[in-house]
């Protein structure tokens, strides 16, 4: 996902960076930046990096929030290795509403970390319910 590449880079990425690290097409990318920016999740210029919006950040920091919950969930009442939790976590956490990942992360009685060792981060309100 091109939001979480952006909050995850030490660097600032521009689309080619982008197209190269996500293995698409930079036109794909490129069409998607545009759409990104369109809802102020992004600022962008051409041939320059693209930038996260705090609203950008914000829902990139509640998508991870996500996973990082799920990720619990998995470790704990499945069994599965960190690994397995971290991995199979950041595939299908967008399945499930704001108000689920919540009642995991109070059965869980609001942990600070993941079974992966992450802190997990806490957005200023809970974008995805508005945003997917």
């Amino acid at each position: 996902m091109i939001v979480l590449n952006i909050y995850r880079s030490a660097n600032p990425l521009k689309v080619g960076d982008l197209a190269k690290t996500l293995e698409l097409p930079h036109s794909t990318i490129g069409s998607s930046v545009k759409r990104l920016e369109e809802k102020n999740y992004v600022v962008y210029k051409r041939y320059h990096p693209v930038i996260l919006s705090e609203i950008g950040k914000n829902l990139t920091i509640e998508i991870i929030r996500h996973a990082q919950l799920m990720e619990i969930l998995l470790h704990c009442e499945l069994g599965l290795t960190k690994e397995e939790a971290h991995s199979e976590s950041e595939k299908f956490n967008l399945l499930f509403s704001c108000n689920t990942i919540n009642r995991i992360c109070e059965k869980y009685k609001h942990p600070k970390e993941c079974p992966c060792g992450e802190q997990i981060l806490n957005s200023q309100d809970c974008h995805c319910e508005n945003h997917f």
